[in-house]
């Protein structure tokens, strides 16, 4: 069975094959293959960014199995100026066979526990347009209250925003 802990800089590996693994088993068809192609292909400097990231005090949980990371959850502030002063779900993400074993929630509920600890009343998720965690965001508890697009040089994404009531 998985247990929920605070990420240690060791952890960086493990959750960037779980984001790179996870964006294409569910973002398939969503966006397009090439921007799948490069995240896998940046799978190395991905890693190293993860790992300062945690290093310099950055927000993650993961999720373990046997020693073996099988979901993560990145969180902090909020960084869209529309949400000030919420917090933000930044990233949550499992490997597709742990999906709907309770870990998801888990990593949720121990990101909000934290926020709300660090004071924040209300916390913001983007849900990529078309992807099913829609669903999973909304049974949490999650409204949609607007939308978000991003440009990302030739890829353009876009989405629901939602919010959370801590």
């Amino acid at each position: 069975m998985y247990q929920i802990r605070k990420a240690v800089p060791d952890d960086a590996l493990g959750i960037t094959l779980v984001n790179v693994t996870t964006w294409e088993t569910a973002y398939t068809g969503l966006v397009p293959e090439k921007l799948i192609d490069e995240r896998i292909a940046a799978l190395i400097p991905r890693a190293e960014k993860s790992r300062r990231d945690i290093e310099d005090g950055g927000h993650y949980l993961v999720a373990e199995d046997g020693g073996t990371v099988i979901g993560f959850c990145m969180f902090g502030a909020c960084r869209d100026e529309r949400y000030r002063g919420a917090g933000e779900i930044v990233a949550l993400y499992t490997l597709a066979g742990y999906q709907g074993q309770g870990a998801g929630t888990a990593l949720f509920n121990a990101a909000l526990e934290t926020m709300k600890t660090e004071g924040f009343s209300t916390v913001i998720v983007n849900c990529l347009r078309g992807n099913p965690a829609l669903r999973f965001y909304e049974h949490l508890g999650g409204c949609v209250i607007g939308q978000w697009e991003h440009d990302a040089g030739e890829y353009r994404m876009e989405g629901d925003v939602l919010r959370f009531a801590l």
